[in-house]
């Protein structure tokens, strides 16, 4: 018979084993400059969600943005789900566009808009996209790719859009990160 002391060694081995082959597998994969999963610091978000704005604006959108971290850290809807989708914002040559992503183990996929202009990108696993990076179409014509950074969480994140006429922007997802909605939290 295992001893207590024998059992929780042997738990604590399996658990610190399952972290590095998760730790593993959150690695870029080929073609992927980036990484899938990693910690995001609210500078990180605020860094991404200003940076597009006047050195005057700047500092007190950042101040803005962690504030709101130090008091909205929700994940969870009213009702006690965590999402598998919502906001996200693409900050695109100094224009904020808004919108939506949706994810599932094998794909993922958003839409933004500012007015009557698009962004969407997606990527499918099951259609033989092999690795996670978006293909991403605009209403102006423009195509390119995003790369999506998942924080630990994985339903808040960051990312890079580069399009290819290589011009870059910044995308910025989660409820976390953005916000719930007042209709969502009723």
């Amino acid at each position: 018979m295992f001893s207590r002391f024998s059992l929780l060694l042997l738990l604590s081995l399996s658990v610190l084993s399952f972290a590095l082959v998760l730790g593993g597998c959150a690695a870029a994969p080929p073609g992927q400059r980036g990484p899938l999963v990693q910690s995001i610091t609210p500078d990180e978000y605020g860094e991404r969600l200003c940076r597009h704005l006047d050195l005057e604006e700047y500092s007190a959108c950042l101040s803005e943005v962690l504030e709101y971290f130090e008091t909205h850290q929700s994940n969870t809807l009213a009702d006690g789900r965590n999402s598998t989708s919502g906001p996200i914002a693409l900050i695109l040559e100094r224009q904020v566009y808004l919108g939506q992503y949706a994810i599932s183990p094998l794909a993922a996929r958003f839409r933004v808009t500012r007015g009557q202009q698009w962004c969407e990108g997606s990527y499918n696993a099951m259609t033989g996209s092999a690795d996670a990076i978006h293909r991403v179409v605009c209403s102006d014509g423009r195509r390119g790719q995003a790369e999506l950074t998942s924080d630990l969480d994985g339903r808040n994140g960051i990312g890079e859009l580069i399009l290819d006429d290589g011009t870059r922007a910044d995308l910025v997802f989660g409820y976390r990160a953005l916000g719930i909605p007042d209709a969502i939290k009723k």
